[in-house]
């Protein structure tokens, strides 16, 4: 399988597994990024379970934060919507597909690290905190497996 195809089109080579497995990602993907896009709070709150700010003389620092959160979830929807037509009209950029999910991932892990949030701005350990490993571990195996030729007798 190749990672970059001369031509795009159906031909996929990979295991289907891989296949398969777009289909929670793209689940994930729809609701993460129009909860941010579109909610009032940009799901910081509710789903995030980031603490809101206090007011700072009589500006609420909040309305910014989900500003922000809500750009950054239209780039999601963005995203979302060029993976899914991606998918649906050449399958033989599955692998690319992956490839892209993955450096979001990372990316994402690196943002973080480079600006941390301590418990104290937390209500509690959000979902996404508590999923990143094994996504990333999620994202390397289907990658491996849309890379992988297919062994049409087990696949």
């Amino acid at each position: 399988m190749i990672l970059f195809p001369n031509k795009i089109n159906h031909d996929y080579g990979g295991s289907k597994i891989a296949i398969y497995g777009l289909y929670p990602v793209f689940v994930l993907y729809i609701f993460r990024s129009l909860v941010h896009f579109l909610s009032e709070n940009a799901g910081l709150v509710g789903i995030a379970s980031i603490k809101e700010l206090p007011n700072i003389d009589s500006i609420d620092p909040n309305n910014l934060v989900y500003l922000f959160a809500s750009l950054w979830g239209a780039t999601q929807v963005s995203l979302t919507l060029i993976l899914i037509i991606l998918f649906v009209k050449y399958k033989n950029l599955v692998p690319l597909i992956y490839m892209i999910c993955l450096l979001d991932h990372c990316l994402r892990l690196i943002s973080g690290t480079l600006h941390p949030l301590t418990d104290d701005y937390y209500i509690s350990t959000p979902p996404g905190v508590i999923g990143n490993i094994p996504i990333l571990i999620y994202f390397m195996i289907m990658f491996y497996l849309s890379l992988k030729k297919r062994n049409t007798e087990y696949d």
